[in-house]
């Protein structure tokens, strides 16, 4: 329970904190997702929770060592590679390859500097997870 009461007070302070800087792609973000959909053929989208798709509900993105980490409090950070990073105007723009043996993966990321708003997918060989949510300069 003080997990879940820990993860939702650190999620509350991702929506309500200064967006994301200008300075985007120097430093690194901490981002909580607000809405997540599952895809998969014939189905089509439906919304579901972190914890259905195994999803930590934050995520600490390190843009200067080119990682992203999950920021779980209940388990011990995992950290992924981030492959590109790119910054187009207010836009910063990333993409990886998830270390995943069992069902390989690809996520990509949209991140408005100006609004903190980040939008993402992450794509396996049977289905695909769009992720909407706001970060914030690292805490």
């Amino acid at each position: 329970m003080r997990s879940m009461i820990s993860k939702m007070g650190l999620g509350l302070l991702c929506l309500l904190a200064t967006p994301a800087s200008v300075f985007a792609a120097k430093g690194a973000f901490t981002c909580a997702f607000t809405d997540v959909f599952e895809c998969v053929d014939v189905a089509g989208c439906k919304r579901v929770t972190l914890e259905f798709v195994n999803l930590p509900p934050v995520l600490r993105i390190d843009f200067d060592k080119k990682v992203m980490t999950s920021d779980d409090l209940g388990r011990d950070p995992t950290p992924v590679n981030i492959e590109h990073i790119v910054e187009k105007g207010d836009i910063v723009l990333l993409h990886g390859i998830g270390e995943n043996e069992i069902s390989p993966r690809s996520f990509s990321a949209a991140i408005s500097t100006k609004t903190g708003k980040i939008h993402a997918g992450i794509a396996t060989g049977d289905a695909m997870l769009a992720l909407v949510g706001d970060c914030v300069d690292d805490l």
